[in-house]
């Protein structure tokens, strides 16, 4: 676990402990242990006990082979960032298309993994060397996923970082700023949102660690919890996905539909709660924004904050006339995530103001390339 504050239980600061209260009760075996649960409500900020818990990847020297994907709404994130922030010159990432109980077991994944073993632990000259760095995904989303894409990094050099404005006045994402414009939704209703639409006129992939921008203000409370999902809709504006999982069953899509995220992608999302927008400086990139969650930043009435959100990393592959949505709600459209697991209950109150353009551009920073850049 890369950061149990960041990642488990308090994601974007906001509590989510189904997954926790899962495991709770559930493989426990003759000693006692820990119970985040406790620690959270304890310690809802992070502070020393929070700290301890985070490891120093930069430590990590050894050669190490990282299998990820961009659809576990558990992993993903940690996934990534250690293998980003490891100190090891001899690293790898494999990036793939399903869930990782299924992808362990194909035998060529596993024969993949021994060659690895037995290169760096019996010293065999094997060819394992010349791997590629990265070998990463793109999701089609429509039977046709691109699969070990090779890479010197990712994202890949070949992608450019392009910066979509936000337009309220239209639903649409474009590469200028707008005249300012505002959109709103009650957050109290499940299907309370606002809505972000880019369509393409070429193959595109989009690709990397999208970064959300949001100028927000919080009518009739002082605080809000805001989740994004970015979707691929198909030319006739229907939201794709796909489970990761071999078995496809219509009792399969009925149980994901409105949870088990770990086994339904729908695509790259990301949460945060207003009073806990403090970015850490030091760690925060342009493409990567980091938080504290060290203080409490409560908004005043109409105040306007900026919010940064991190986004799961993805690669999605977009054909002509289809589009990429972004949904801001106040409401987590996932579901638990795993079959059983209860969703997350924010605490929204009044209406959630969206602001785009004029002084408050909001935006969304994501790589993108020509869909045939991925295949050389």
């Amino acid at each position: 676990m890369s950061d149990i504050y960041r990642d488990l239980i308090m994601r974007g600061g906001i509590p989510d402990y189904g997954f926790s209260e899962t495991l709770r009760y559930a493989y426990i075996g003759k000693n006692q242990r820990e119970d985040l649960i406790l620690d959270a409500e304890a310690h809802p900020l992070r502070d020393e006990l929070w700290e301890q818990r985070a490891p120093e990847f930069a430590m990590i020297e050894v050669p190490a082979y990282v299998v990820a994907s961009y659809s576990n709404s558990i992993h993903t994130p940690g996934t990534f960032r250690g293998w980003r922030e490891m100190g090891s010159t001899r690293k790898w990432l494999r990036v793939h298309a399903t869930m990782e109980w299924p992808d362990y077991y194909v035998e060529e994944h596993q024969a993949d993994l021994l060659r690895f073993f037995d290169h760096f632990l019996k010293e065999i000259d094997n060819g394992w060397d010349k791997t590629p760095t990265v070998r990463y995904t793109l999701h089609d989303l429509e039977g046709n996923d691109r699969v070990n894409l090779t890479a010197t990094q990712f994202p890949p050099t070949q992608a450019v970082t392009t910066q979509f404005y936000l337009d309220a006045g239209t639903g649409a994402m474009v590469t200028g700023i707008r005249p300012a414009a505002k959109a709103s939704y009650d957050a109290t209703a499940r299907d309370g949102n606002a809505q972000f639409t880019l369509t393409v006129d070429s193959e595109t992939a989009f690709i990397g660690y999208p970064r959300l921008q949001l100028f927000a203000e919080a009518e009739g409370a002082d605080d809000m919890d805001i989740f994004v999902l970015l979707q691929k809709l198909d030319a006739d504006g229907n939201a794709l996905g796909q489970i990761t999982i071999p078995n496809k069953s219509p009792q399969m899509q009925a149980m994901t539909r409105e949870g088990a995220s770990i086994l339904h992608y729908k695509g790259s999302n990301g949460r945060l709660r207003a009073s806990m927008r403090h970015l850490d400086d030091e760690r925060s990139t342009e493409d990567l924004p980091v938080h504290s969650f060290d203080q409490v930043e409560k908004l005043a009435p109409g105040e306007i904050v900026a919010l940064d959100f991190d986004l799961f990393p993805m690669g999605m592959l977009l054909y002509p006339g289809q589009q990429l949505r972004l949904t801001v709600g106040g409401y987590n459209t996932l579901g638990g995530a795993m079959p059983g697991t209860e969703n997350l209950m924010p605490d929204n109150r009044g209406r959630h103001v969206i602001y785009t353009g004029g002084d408050h551009a909001s935006f969304l920073r994501i790589g993108t390339m020509p869909g045939r850049a991925a295949l050389g």
